[in-house]
């Protein structure tokens, strides 16, 4: 495992790096690529010659160790769990809105254009995240001209979840029998099993999270310079993820600490291994967002986003005192969803809720468990509480000999760091889906809740055994029945259910979950019969919506251009475009209809799509129209 964590990071830190560096030079293109493919190679061949390297295992030995691990029902469910997500991810297309509203759309643009750059759009994320999912996806999505792969990322990582969780938790003086059983409940945490096969962005960050903390402690063990090398490179494609994982750096750092010495015993690679860093953390966006915006956010001043928004620390330290464990305990399927979010509006309308009005939708909750709502999940959390519980009514344990425990580095400090970090979240951002941008933070809280030597007797416990069998099979279950990918044929059997029972509310929820998520393929290939094929430009009108994926596809027939409230008709078709979709949200942001829109414009409409973006709100639409010459063009 530890091979293939290390080959992971550098794979990681070479495709990153390639991306900045081709999008400097102009060629973030198939031939750009192909070139840093060939000196990848040749690097590879000829380090293997200089080293002389053999694998650690060989394949028969390989083959034995994962037929006797997988003998016992821990591991079963996690293995049945991953050929899920993989099944999820190859039958379904993918409807994350994160990733459909800015994530891959700008992949196009930067393919589109050949080099990474500031986008025109109405849109900030675009621009302003940081992107080291979308540099490792850019070029499975250039050279198989779909998006339809690029979860294998998030599935990737999410096989190498246990092995690393066992190698810190050892690390930090968790007991190997408790470690193993941890090892395998945790990787069964919802944030992460839904994310496995889907593109979104949170839960593959906890591979870089635990690697820069186990290569930084390896390195101390092994007194290896290159371990630590490692681990700067993880730490830093860790906050390249997503900037909320920033904090995640005090706990590298803690860990790494007693082990400087060796990395400034080897100045100058450790300068090369620093400025490579610096390319693939969050650095390159932060730059861009101080020059194209004026601050590191890339936010107008007052702005509430999912990020280090405006507002007061202590309320948004409050305000995520309530709703982390509120959406960590939400339930797989909450039809009470509307209600519950109707009413936390006229909360936030009040003088009670003024202080949380920051807060991006404070206090929503979805209508169940998906990708983009999912923390921990909620059999996780009543396990663990149930675990601290017991462990303060047993007697006390005897504590060990601490030179039997293994690591060479008191892990005290260590284990406190995640939740210092925890803090520094907690007093800064302000999201309505912060359970899941913990993601890449769980597990890291829960080798100071595990060090306890009380902790082995309750593993051996066949109540505890079983009800962490049960944890596991609950994720089983949500993952089967997840609204954007159901391993069943969820609208066909919930629609006979709704028909058979036609009063029954909760039925008819239960089929509405389900059923609206069949727009978003509709959504994406409704248009593309509309377009001739000589059109080489297409406009796409919105704020933050997520109609532009289809309009790229087949990738190479055409371009897109984001069309804002203040182009005039003149600048559009000076760009050659002459189709535009238009998408209800940025009518309303121009406070116009469609009509007075396309008499703005002089265009036609030619054709028109009813959707659902959310069961419990009205339905949305776009209307692709086309722009009339203008008169000196006839």
């Amino acid at each position: 495992m530890t091979t293939v964590v290390r080959f992971w990071i550098i794979m990681s830190t070479g495709l990153v790096s390639a991306g900045w560096m081709l999008s400097a030079l102009h060629e973030l293109n198939r031939a750009g690529y192909l070139a840093v493919f060939a000196l990848a190679a040749f690097a590879f061949v000829f380090w293997r010659r200089k080293a002389a390297w053999q694998p650690e295992t060989t394949p028969a030995q390989l083959y034995q160790r994962l037929r006797h691990r997988f003998t016992r029902p821990a591991p079963i469910i996690f293995l049945a769990l991953a050929v899920m997500a993989l099944a999820g991810g190859v039958i379904y297309t993918h409807i994350n809105p994160d990733s459909t509203a800015y994530r891959i759309p700008r992949i196009w643009h930067w393919l589109g254009d050949g080099q990474w750059h500031w986008i025109r759009t109405a849109d900030p994320r675009m621009n302003i995240v940081a992107c080291n999912y979308e540099w490792l996806s850019a070029p499975l999505m250039l050279f198989t001209r779909t998006d339809r792969w690029i979860f294998l990322f998030n599935w990737l990582s999410y096989l190498m979840l246990p092995g690393l969780i066992f190698s810190v938790f050892t690390r930090l003086q968790v007991r190997p029998r408790v470690a193993w059983w941890w090892m395998w409940l945790l990787a069964t945490g919802w944030c992460y099993v839904m994310q496995a096969g889907s593109d979104a962005t949170d839960a593959f960050a906890a591979v870089y999270a635990l690697a820069a903390v186990d290569l930084a402690l390896r390195a101390l063990e092994n007194n290896s310079a290159v371990d630590g090398w490692l681990s700067l490179l993880a730490a830093a494609l860790l906050t390249g993820a997503k900037q909320n994982n920033i904090p995640l750096v005090l706990p590298w750092l803690v860990a790494l600490w007693p082990a400087r010495r060796l990395l400034w015993s080897r100045p100058l690679g450790t300068l090369m291994v620093a400025g490579t860093g610096l390319l693939i953390s969050a650095v390159p966006v932060t730059v861009g967002n101080i020059i194209h915006a004026g601050n590191w956010q890339g936010l107008a001043q007052g702005t509430a986003h999912s990020g280090w928004s405006a507002g007061s620390p202590l309320w948004k330290f409050i305000g995520n005192l309530v709703s982390i464990p509120v959406q960590n305990l939400l339930p797989p399927f909450f039809p009470w969803s509307g209600t519950w979010n109707d009413g936390m509006a006229r909360f936030l309308a009040s003088q009670a809720g003024e202080a949380f009005r920051p807060f991006e939708r404070f206090g929503h909750l979805d209508a169940g468990i998906s990708e983009s709502s999912a923390g921990l999940g909620l059999g996780l959390c009543l396990l663990t509480l149930l675990t601290l519980v017991a462990m303060r009514l047993q007697k006390p344990w005897p504590v060990e000999n601490p030179e039997r425990l293994r690591g060479l580095f008191p892990p005290t400090w260590l284990r406190l760091a995640p939740w210092l970090s925890l803090l520094v979240f907690m007093f800064g951002i302000c999201s309505f889906a912060d359970a899941r941008l913990l993601s890449a933070y769980y597990v890291l809280f829960f080798p100071l809740l595990l060090a306890g030597a009380g902790h082995e007797r309750i593993v051996r416990r066949r109540w505890w055994q079983r009800l962490a069998w049960l944890v596991m099979l609950l994720a089983v279950a949500v993952l089967m029945t997840a609204r954007s990918r159901p391993l069943f044929p969820a609208v066909t059997i919930t629609e006979k259910l709704k028909d058979g029972h036609p009063h029954s509310r909760f039925l008819e929820h239960l089929w509405l979950s389900y059923a609206w998520m069949d727009s978003y393929g509709e959504r994406r290939n409704h248009f593309q019969k509309d377009f001739p094929a000589e059109e080489k430009v297409a406009g796409y009108a919105t704020v933050n919506g997520c109609g532009e994926m289809g309009l790229w596809l087949p990738f190479g027939s055409r371009r897109v251009v984001r069309v804002l409230a203040e182009d005039t008709p003149e600048q559009l078709q000076a760009q050659g475009i002459h189709f535009v979709l238009v998408e209800d949200v940025a009518l309303d942001a121009a406070h116009l209809n469609l009509e007075q829109w396309m008499q703005r414009y002089d265009a036609r409409l030619v054709d028109q799509l009813e959707f659902y973006e959310d069961p419990y709100r009205p339905r949305g639409h776009y209307f692709l129209v086309r722009l009339n010459p203008l008169p000196n063009q006839n």
